[in-house]
């Protein structure tokens, strides 16, 4: 499957495919397990699934490539980072606990995916 870096991006790219599609698709049911409220409208909820959806495609070529696509892990990393500050503050104010569980997953993939891009860069 690749190096380190090519594993993080695709791990990225999955975790973020297997987001939207929840999103898209099962919207109730996703809800439900993580114990969060739908927005009443739906527009803007589907619109960050899509985008999801096109990040995990540019997460999947990258992966696919890493030295074809090298601002991609970077960005990525430093976006899931910040995610996560979005994310565990939210929960910090008050949003229920899976924003800190997603917040840290973020995390996760975000230093994982830094790491690896920082060792094969050298």
């Amino acid at each position: 499957m690749g190096t380190s870096l090519s594993r993080a991006l695709w791990a990225g790219s999955g975790f973020d495919a297997l987001f939207a599609s929840a999103i898209l698709l099962a919207p109730r049911p996703a809800a439900s397990i993580l114990r969060i409220d739908l927005p009443p409208d739906p527009t803007y909820l589907n619109l960050v699934a899509v985008l999801l959806l096109i990040l995990a495609g540019i997460y999947g070529a990258a992966a696919r490539a890493p030295g074809r696509y090298l601002a991609v892990a970077p960005i990525s990393g430093l976006g899931r980072v910040a995610g996560c500050g979005v994310l565990v503050g939210a929960w910090a104010t008050g949003h229920p606990r899976a924003f800190l569980f997603l917040g840290l997953a973020d995390l996760a993939l975000g230093l994982v995916t830094l790491g690896a891009w920082w060792r094969e860069r050298r």
